[in-house]
């Protein structure tokens, strides 16, 4: 009876200090600091100049196309701009990379800057419009933001000129658990797909060549460490459960058994 009750005891005890150790192995977690949390840590002071790279048009683009003249006469230029009724859906860029206006036709624009592409209007109107003036919009600067920010999404812009840090704000910051060291901007190009990647620690962000962000460029925030740590604690969860109840049956059966033997 002695030699049972001892069994029992250290069974129990066995497998409390199992439990226990389970958990507090599954609970460690890494420190965050400010090596890996803050942001321009380093390099602002070797800063000489702002990455001014102009954003290209692209396939699938709204385009905002306004066609002026200097001269008195502004009803020539009625024919080549959209109608009030067509608000503000503007050119599309088509998949040939083209927009097509009116009386002139296609004109190529992907792989243009704004410029460049107000410059060749220009030259088409010429035998149409005297002295005409022509200005080119994005309506739609479109950029992806995924992974570790707060709001993870397609972010639209306004404005003709986007930069990494504008994106990142509209989407809330990054998480806590958000890999600052390592940002991954992916952009189709001429050549095709290519992946850069910037450190928002580093002063050297601003000489990147995508700290000005071109329209459907994609931006991905990777996950620390922790993250993973996280997510694996999480699926550990079930089990730890589990070993819970089982803890507790057995802690049960041992008292159960304890009280038999007692009064036998």
């Amino acid at each position: 009876m002695l030699y049972t009750i001892k069994l029992m005891a250290t069974l129990k005890y066995c497998l409390v200090i199992t439990f226990t150790s389970l958990l507090f192995s599954c609970n460690t977690s890494n420190k965050i600091t400010n090596e890996t949390y803050a942001y321009f840590q380093n390099g602002l002071d070797s800063v000489r100049y702002i990455q001014s790279t102009l954003p290209l048009i692209q396939k699938n683009d709204q385009l905002s196309i306004q066609v002026t003249s200097t001269s008195l006469n502004q009803e020539q230029t009625l024919p080549f701009n959209l109608p009030p009724s067509a608000g503000n859906a503007g050119y599309h860029v088509n998949m040939a990379g083209e927009v097509e206006l009116p009386v002139i036709g296609n004109i190529k624009a992907a792989g243009l800057t704004q410029d460049q592409l107000q410059k060749i209007i220009v030259e088409k109107l010429t035998p149409y419009v005297k002295d005409p003036t022509v200005i080119v919009h994005f309506l739609q600067f479109k950029v992806n933001v995924l992974g570790e920010v707060r709001t993870p999404g397609t972010k639209i812009f306004t404005s003709d000129r986007v930069n990494i840090i504008d994106v990142i704000s509209a989407a809330g910051d990054l998480t806590e658990l958000g890999k600052r060291e390592d940002v991954a901007v992916i952009r189709e190009e001429s050549s095709g797909r290519k992946i850069y990647r910037v450190d928002l620690r580093s002063g050297s962000l601003f000489q990147s060549p995508v700290y000005i962000l071109q329209s459907n460029d994609v931006v991905y925030v990777g996950a620390t460490d922790q993250k993973f740590k996280q997510l694996k604690a999480q699926t550990k969860s079930f089990t730890q459960e589990a070993l819970q109840v089982f803890v507790t049956v057995i802690s049960l059966i041992t008292s159960v058994l304890l009280a038999i033997r007692l009064f036998d």
